[in-house]
């Protein structure tokens, strides 16, 4: 939609060293032309520029000059109004890029453990990982969304022996496998925080478990196969997805063998007096091997990597994990760059900080499907007291589910990635100012707007500038014309928050709009046909922005 301007940023006019990630269109207060500011090269001639677009480009450009000094100077475009709308309205699209070389993009995220509670920091990692996913397709590359969950380790020694002490059968565990499989972990622990010898029996599992010596693992796929039916239920709820399931214990002793030997060929491998085998990160020794022969998460990491690489042959491998583990995956892609692997850099943590508070309103243990459920629950409550409710909420469940989801998860998106947050249910579940309801409420009014209308608007309807007259139409078209700067700008800083400020902003320019320029009372069809083309258009881009975010749009609430 803006091809006619973006041609403007060649090397010899804006210079290559910027990367204009994103064209920001506006109309400054009390204008009447949309303007857009982009920086200057230092070394171009400032009079032969000016001249050259107010020369080439007097249909789209009305005024050009430069502001500021030295590294703030900014060439300021002053577009011709009527011109502008028309290439935003016109040549408008949300298709899928296509790039001449798709990367391969393998983003692992959500990964919880299978004897502890889907909790908060899960649900940011999913939802932060599902937006990745997302809008990384939409730009064209090849994306693999890996779901990585836990089920070996020293943790799963107590739990297999709470599994035993409990006398749980595959029956109970099958009923309600992350509960039951949770309960029986913290069983078995609390058990042998006073008691040595179960401590020495839960190690002595985990070691035999992966050496292969236990003959009854048979059980142990049942409970992960139970553990992913429960796990797709709520990511079913979320939105989300997964090309793939693996598993920690699919990285087996010869997959460890190799990783030591490798270690060892490279010389990196070192033996300590007590039996434990690491290697030098910096001034760190970092662990590979127990003095017991057992090994640790960072080993099945290294195995996980050689894998993925031979099966994806990946251009990046994304881990969206919380930040307490930045040691940890800078570890993986120090040992992967020592031993040689010539994708150890494309290894990219996308970190995120915690959520502190979040529980159900009575302050039970926090299981994601919990606090979805009483999101849900407090959703329908305002709903049914809501006079503008539309939908019987009490027979279509699945209206509040979704109100409820997406009031969870744009709480969450809303907040810069890295930042630490408490979470508030009065916050989240708000129906006032920038909230995730108020995208569904506006992708509802535009809906109905467009479907009740009396005439309908042709896809090929091309745009009348002066049938749009007023500041609040130009005002939704600069917003809708930065739609793809956004996508971009919010993909390569990772931060879904910017994608979801922005479609904030586009429902504050759509529902101002909507107020001025009615279309049920306006007498003329033609101003009718243009309005909904304009509108129409708002809510296609809201609709792609929210399905970005992995939210479900909404006909009616």
């Amino acid at each position: 939609m803006t091809a006619s301007y973006t041609k403007l940023a060649s090397n010899k006019l804006i210079g290559n060293k910027f990367n204009i990630a994103r064209w920001s269109f506006h109309v400054p207060k009390g204008a009447l032309q949309p303007e857009v500011h982009l920086p200057v090269n230092s070394g171009a001639d400032e009079k032969v520029l000016l001249d050259s677009i107010a020369g080439n480009y007097k249909e789209h450009i009305k005024d050009v000059y430069s502001q500021g000094e030295g590294k703030r100077k900014r060439l300021v475009m002053r577009l011709c109004r009527n011109q502008f709308m028309e290439n935003v309205l016109n040549d408008f699209s949300i298709q899928r890029r296509i790039q001449e070389e798709t990367p391969k993009t393998l983003i692992e995220f959500s990964s919880p453990n299978i004897a502890k509670p889907f909790h908060a920091g899960h649900l940011r990692s999913a939802i932060i990982g599902n937006f990745l996913a997302n809008i990384y397709h939409h730009l064209g590359h090849d994306v693999v969304k890996l779901n990585y969950l836990g089920d070996w380790g020293t943790q799963f020694g107590f739990l297999k022996m709470g599994v035993e002490l409990k006398g749980l059968s595959r029956e109970d565990i099958r009923k309600n496998p992350i509960k039951m499989l949770y309960k029986a972990y913290v069983y078995a622990y609390t058990q042998a925080s006073t008691n040595e010898e179960l401590q020495s029996r839960a190690r002595t599992i985990f070691s035999d478990m992966e050496q292969g010596k236990l003959k009854d693992l048979d059980g142990w796929t049942d409970y992960r196969s139970y553990t992913v039916d429960e796990l797709r239920k709520v990511y079913d709820r979320l939105g989300i997805t997964f090309d793939q399931y693996h598993w920690e214990s699919q990285y087996g002793i010869g997959d460890i063998a190799h990783v030591v030997s490798r270690l060892q060929e490279n010389g990196l491998l070192i033996t300590q007096d007590d039996g434990r085998k690491v290697v030098k990160v910096g001034p760190r020794n970092i662990p590979i091997v127990k003095s017991d022969g057992s090994t640790l998460y960072l080993t099945r990491d290294i195995a996980a990597l050689i894998d993925r690489h031979q099966r994806f042959t990946f251009d990046k491998a994304i881990y969206v994990v919380d930040n307490a583990q930045s040691d940890h995956f800078a570890a993986l892609a120090s040992i992967a760059q020592q031993m040689g692997l010539p994708y150890a850099s494309d290894i990219v943590h996308v970190k995120f900080g915690r959520v502190h508070g979040m529980s159900t309103r009575k302050g039970n243990a926090v299981f994601l499907s919990d606090i979805l459920d009483e999101a849900e629950a407090l959703m329908r409550h305002k709903q049914v007291k809501k006079s503008t409710t539309k939908v019987d909420v009490i027979n279509n469940p699945e209206v509040t589910s979704t109100l409820g989801t997406t009031a969870v998860v744009v709480n969450d998106l809303k907040q810069r990635r890295m930042r630490d947050y408490d979470f508030s249910w009065d916050k989240a579940l708000q129906t006032d100012g920038d909230c995730g309801i108020k995208l569904q409420y506006t992708h509802c009014r535009l809906w109905s707007l467009v479907k009740n209308a009396d005439e309908c608007c042709p896809d090929n309807e091309q745009c009348q500038p002066k049938l749009l007259p007023e500041p609040e139409a130009l005002h939704l078209i600069c917003e809708i014309a930065n739609y793809d700067g956004i996508l971009t700008e919010a993909a390569d800083k990772q931060e879904a928050c910017i994608l979801v400020n922005y479609l904030f902003g586009l429902c504050n320019a759509a529902n101002r709009c909507v107020q001025t320029m009615n279309v049920k009372n306006e007498l003329s069809k033609e101003k009718r046909i243009q309005r909904l083309k304009l509108f129409n258009t708002a809510r296609s881009v809201l609709q792609h922005g929210m399905q970005i975010l992995g939210l479900k749009p909404l006909l009616e609430m």
